[in-house]
């Protein structure tokens, strides 16, 4: 089995403890989601897509696994991950660290980072947000993510009316 299907499995095993199937009906749309949509802007991008499409699955593990709200969800998501990584026994060091700093940094839609795969995971969540919601109102945040996305004024002036 690969690595990637390997970290779903893990990440499936979590959502299943969800006592509520609403909760997994959105932690499943939504973490599957992110990780098509780092896989596709890792491609577009030139990036290793497994690497986006693991944090991708893993950035919210926290919110879900220790039922959290979304204070320090990323950093609590990037500290699982990392153990997760180690103990699943077939990531270098390097794969991880570069995993759990774009986990850690999800959260900072505001902020460019230098770090290329935090921002697929920032861009990834932002754009999941926005297409499982496309009429719902964007945040701040949300809109100038998206804008860096290129994603046409059209779409969005379409959400606000």
């Amino acid at each position: 089995m690969d690595r990637l299907e390997t970290v779903r499995m893990r990440v499936d095993a979590i959502i299943q403890t969800l006592n509520q199937e609403e909760d997994r009906k959105f932690a499943y749309l939504h973490l599957y989601g992110v990780s098509q949509c780092a896989t596709m802007l890792a491609l577009m991008r030139g990036l290793n897509a497994e690497w986006c499409a693991i944090a991708a699955m893993l950035h919210d593990i926290a919110t879900y696994a220790l039922n959290i709200g979304h204070r320090d969800h990323a950093q609590k998501s990037a500290a699982m991950a990392e153990q997760l990584l180690h103990e699943l026994g077939c990531f270098q060091q390097k794969e991880i660290v570069c995993i759990v700093y774009a986990i850690a940094h999800h959260s900072e839609k505001r902020r460019k980072d230098d770090d290329p795969y935090a921002e697929v995971l920032k861009d990834a969540d932002v754009l999941e947000h926005y297409l499982y919601h496309p009429h719902h109102p964007l945040s701040e945040s949300q809109r100038w993510r998206l804008d860096l996305l290129h994603i046409s004024s059209c779409a969005l002036q379409h959400i606000d009316t």
